[in-house]
């Protein structure tokens, strides 16, 4: 997947200060994606298929854009930082959850950190709410980020 505007070259310090700011492992496999790309927009409109847990439809919906690692603080909407900070202070997410990207409706897609599901990859609906948590619904895409990034596709708009 080529990607366009993607972040500065990272290097594994840049990582760590990352992971050691938030006491956070990430991935193995998401740790050589930010190496390679450190986000940015792909190329094409790479699609990917999930069950909606609220629903229990299947649905697909597109990447906008995978969110950027920058070494410093930034305003740019695509910082990953930023988004996961967000996310923490506003408590929609779990702290266990890490947005790693978006699609073009501003819904979320979600890493695991925590050990039950470490690694896996949601999708997190912004327009729907658990309850009991206040937390934004998630649904399950992928069992790590080299499954998800497996079952994308490039999108055949018809």
């Amino acid at each position: 997947m080529k990607m366009q505007y993607s972040g500065p070259q990272l290097t594994n310090k840049s990582i760590n200060s990352f992971e050691e700011q938030f006491a956070i492992r990430l991935p193995e496999d998401y740790i050589k994606f930010l190496l390679e790309t450190n986000g940015g927009m792909p190329e094409a409109d790479w699609e990917f298929n999930f069950l909606e847990i609220d629903t229990l439809q299947n649905t697909s919906t597109i990447i906008q854009e995978f969110l950027v690692l920058y070494n410093e603080e930034t305003t740019e909407s695509d910082d990953l930082r930023k988004n996961y900070l967000i996310t923490r202070e506003e408590k929609s997410l779990p702290l266990n959850f890490m947005p790693i990207a978006n699609d073009p409706s501003g819904n979320m897609i979600c890493i695991c950190l925590s050990e039950e599901n470490y690694g896996s990859v949601f999708f997190a609906n912004h327009e729907l709410e658990v309850t009991e948590t206040g937390y934004l619904v998630t649904s399950i895409i992928a069992n790590s980020f080299s499954d998800f990034v497996s079952k994308l596709s490039i999108c055949k708009y018809e």
